[in-house]
């Protein structure tokens, strides 16, 4: 349901956010990711995490509150901590991208924080996106397991999983390719896992914490197959993002992530 959006991603809620509630032309589309991306990549300082390079967004983001880098740190375990914290009446919100681009097999992060319950309106994204490389419009090349109560608008959701189709695929409002939409009950620990293969891709949630082949303790699972089409089949880079949908939230939200892994297949 992050109607592709880690910027311009999340694309529908996204675009809902700065074009008002009407769906975006494709002009607009293109117009405003170029100039976003460009903004918000110039900007971005460089953190060392989980063994890889990622670069911290500041400025233009997704949702009503900026990135700002000082909310993203890495503490004594090597644990990725993201923030949404309000500093002299502006809240700003937290997001990470990778230098380096990833294709088909394994993705894996192991979350910390009880995400099921968090305000209605913040939004954790694990994510692989192509337009913040260039690599498709939004709305295209996007792989989205976000946790989120989208400010209480899908009708008592609290995670979804949803794919946006490849490169000159996009559809015309913008819309995903798949998306489904659940609430479930996890605990403080959940292992978070996309299978990314050229015609399916598997989604898994699990309780605690599991190594990479082993799924066990299994919270939610999905398979959506399809064509090339309906599919991502180029290589993108991946995000992880904590970010305020339609209003700021009550309260401080944070979120740890104490490892990101890729295996290919």
């Amino acid at each position: 349901m992050r109607r592709s959006q880690p910027f311009l991603f999340t694309g529908r809620k996204y675009f809902s956010s700065l074009l008002g509630r009407g769906c975006p032309s494709l002009a607009q589309t293109a117009a405003l990711f170029i100039v976003l991306s460009c903004i918000r990549w110039a900007s971005a300082q460089t953190i060392t995490w989980s063994g890889h390079q990622w670069k911290v967004t500041t400025g233009g983001m997704a949702g009503v509150a900026k990135g700002d880098s000082t909310n993203v740190s890495i503490d004594e375990k090597g644990y990725l901590h993201l923030r949404i914290v309000e500093r002299d009446g502006k809240w700003t919100a937290s997001e990470v991208f990778t230098r380096e681009r990833f294709g088909f097999g394994t993705y894996q992060w192991i979350v910390e924080g009880n995400v099921y319950h968090m305000d209605k309106s913040t939004v954790l994204g694990l994510f692989a996106y192509g337009p913040i490389h260039h690599i498709g419009l939004d709305a295209e090349n996007e792989i989205d397991i976000e946790f989120s109560k989208w400010n209480n608008t899908c009708h008592g959701c609290n995670a979804d999983f949803t794919v946006y189709p490849s490169t000159g695929n996009r559809k015309q409002d913008g819309t995903s390719a798949w998306e489904d939409n659940f609430r479930v009950s996890g605990g403080a620990i959940t292992t978070a896992r996309i299978e990314w293969a050229p015609e399916h891709i598997v989604f898994t949630l699990m309780h605690g914490a599991h190594a990479l082949g082993t799924t066990a303790e299994v919270i939610k699972a999905e398979t959506y197959a399809s064509d090339k089409k309906n599919i991502p089949q180029q290589a993108v880079p991946v995000g992880i993002n904590l970010w305020c949908f339609r209003e700021t939230p009550a309260t401080t939200q944070s979120v740890i992530i104490r490892s990101f892994e890729f295996a290919p297949k």
